[in-house]
């Protein structure tokens, strides 16, 4: 993505959309060719959550999907696997008509919020990968299913063998390239138009457009003083 200083998210907010936003894409290039594989991912229980401290984070793939991001091969020398982790926010199309003043007349855009993470991966154990399954399903299930969700019982022998067919991953996050756009390089009185525009049609990007100008201006602030 090309770098711009006004549109920069660094970690917290990294790790912020992850949470708002855990259905990622999962690409790797091994010598067979690029490969990608959407899938559920949360922050790890071995997440620190400090700014200084590296994202890491959880998930699991198919054990299909995992030989074809060649995974179930060590690499030589013992490196490590790596994937791109893309997590992909709020994003919608933004039109120059409902730009004003200086800023008519311009071309047309998209608002979004991305991160893009470069990440070693570990594969786990079965008895890592079933305790992850466990945690994905429950954090899932609390968030859609409160009332009547399902557990995964992890000594379950039927749950076992399902699990043989996955296989579950720990992500660490060595460097990412992490971006919120949301027309801040416009006028108070252009961005006000966009966001009438954008309430009705996409109400999850007028909200991160809220969120985002609200940074904004508190950036300024501390900046003035």
């Amino acid at each position: 993505m090309q770098p711009n200083p006004l549109y920069k998210i660094g970690v917290a907010d990294v790790r912020e959309l992850i949470t708002r936003n855990p259905w990622m894409q999962l690409i790797s290039h091994p010598a067979s060719g690029p490969v990608a594989s959407p899938s559920p991912v949360l922050l790890a229980p071995h997440d620190r959550g400090g700014d200084s401290e590296p994202i890491v984070l959880e998930t699991h793939l198919g054990r299909a999907d995992g030989r074809l991001h060649g995974l179930l091969q060590p690499r030589e020398g013992g490196e490590p696997h790596r994937m791109l982790v893309i997590v992909q926010g709020d994003h919608g199309y933004i039109s120059p008509s409902w730009y004003l003043g200086a800023d008519a007349g311009q071309i047309p855009t998209w608002n979004f919020e991305q991160a893009t993470l470069t990440c070693d991966v570990e594969v786990l154990d079965a008895q890592a990968n079933l305790e992850t399954l466990q945690r994905l399903v429950t954090h899932f299930e609390q968030a859609y299913a409160p009332e009547d969700g399902v557990r995964l019982d992890v000594d379950d022998d039927g749950n076992r063998g399902m699990a043989m067919g996955t296989i579950g991953l720990r992500l660490t996050v060595r460097s990412f390239d992490a971006k919120c756009k949301m027309s801040q390089n416009k006028s108070d009185a252009t961005r006000a138009s966009v966001l009438a525009q954008v309430e009705a049609s996409n109400p999850g990007l007028a909200a991160r457009m809220r969120a985002a100008g609200a940074d904004a201006a508190a950036s300024r602030q501390a900046t003035a003083d």
